[in-house]
């Protein structure tokens, strides 16, 4: 229990220096002294749960005008290759260093892309570091994970807070419609049917108010949610609408949900970056589980362990203030045993990426009134963009309610 305690006292203490403040501002000198020693302890705790870990840890270099630290990686295969995260060091590709703990630098080159987990490959000229050893297994909700650096301090800790999950919008079920948020009758009003999608191809119109999926009952917003949140694009379920009235029943066929990306630069993207600055590529990923991990942005990359100083994992995103992805040892070993892009292939796919996204926010549009002051394009593209990723969000917190 002793030691228990130490360890609770040893998180409250070091959580400020995670964010880079005092929080405790009106301790006694006793008490900060005591607190100051539980937060030595811990942190040396911590030491030795990331030793390992560290000498398999890198800290990536690129150039423009001046030297600049981009991100972590983790030391794979035979110590000649280092996995991070593409997003960081994309603008970087000819000018790239990986340097260890020990100071050791070499240059490196792109090996190959796995653009859907924005994650990549790179060869280390000349040397080799010491690899990452990953230890497979299922991360449970309230695992203790921590972080670690090149020069063996821990970067950050954290609990597990939701279990691994697929955060590709693409990859769920979608109907085709945008709900109305002021109707608060029984049912759930469509304001707008998406073109392409399954409930325009069947025949739902704006308007409808849709009673009944499959067999279940639609109260609101949130019970069509979890009507289809066991779905998969290719299922068909049966609507039931009342219209004008009248109730008619439609047979669905769900598609992929758009891919909307990332938060537009709005009040909802400042939101975001409250508690320290974002990852500029922070979903999309297949197998990631989600920690309270307070980790610098340009630290993801890097192996995370558990308390036994075993590799189960590495650090993906800082999402935000509470959230930060960490893809585990098993998803990170399948994707080393895929096929990786080439850096044309990986640009291809990102710029087709980015048309269908545009593509897509102006499809979602709604009709111009013909009344009213004219709005501009611009910012209710914007506003579309941030209500859907806010849905998404509720969503992934209703998610980890659940699961608790």
């Amino acid at each position: 229990t002793i030691k228990y305690c130490a360890i609770l006292l040893g998180v409250s203490t070091l959580a400020p220096a995670q964010r880079g403040k005092d929080e405790v501002p009106l301790m006694r000198p006793d008490e900060k002294k005591a607190v100051d020693d539980q937060t030595f302890g811990f942190n040396k705790a911590l030491e030795i749960a990331v030793k390992d870990a560290s000498k398999s840890t890198v800290l990536i270099w690129g150039r423009d005008k001046k030297p600049r630290e981009l991100v972590y990686g983790t030391v794979v295969a035979d110590g000649t290759q280092v996995l991070t995260k593409w997003s960081e060091i994309e603008r970087y590709v000819d000018t790239l260093y990986v340097q260890n703990g020990s100071g050791e630098a070499a240059k490196a080159v792109v090996s190959g892309i796995f653009t859907d987990e924005d994650l990549v490959l790179l060869d280390i000229l000349g040397e080799s570091f010491a690899p990452a050893k990953f230890y497979e297994s299922q991360l449970p909700l309230g695992r203790f994970l921590a972080a670690s650096r090149p020069n063996g301090k821990p970067g950050a800790f954290g609990v597990v807070a939701v279990l691994e999950r697929n955060l590709r919008e693409a990859d769920r079920a979608h109907l085709g419609i945008m709900a109305d948020s002021k109707y608060r009758g029984e049912g759930v009003r469509i304001a707008n049917v998406q073109p392409e999608f399954g409930a325009a191809e069947a025949g739902l119109q704006a308007g409808d108010v849709i009673l009944k999926i499959d067999d279940r009952m639609i109260s609101g917003l949130q019970e069509l949610r979890n009507a289809l949140s066991g779905k998969q694009p290719g299922d068909k379920v049966v609507v039931e609408i009342e219209s004008a009235g009248k109730q008619q029943i439609f047979e669905v066929m769900l598609s992929n949900r758009p891919v909307f990306g990332q938060f537009s630069g709005g009040r909802l993207n400042q939101m975001e970056r409250m508690g320290g600055d974002t990852s500029g590529v922070r979903d999309g990923f297949s197998r990631v589980v989600q920690t309270d991990m307070q980790i610098k942005a340009n630290h993801v990359g890097g192996p995370v362990v558990d308390l036994q100083g075993r590799i189960v994992g590495v650090t993906m995103a800082r999402a935000d203030r509470t959230r930060t992805y960490i893809m585990g040892s098993s998803a990170v070993v399948d994707v080393l045993k895929g096929e990786a892009d080439t850096l044309v292939e990986a640009r291809t796919k990102i710029g087709l990426r980015k048309k269908e996204m545009a593509k897509q926010r102006l499809a979602l549009l709604p009709k111009a009134r013909s009344q009213g002051k004219a709005r501009d394009p611009r910012r209710m593209r914007r506003h579309l963009s941030d209500m859907e990723r806010l849905i998404e969000r509720m969503d992934s917190e209703m998610e980890a309610l659940g699961e608790r």
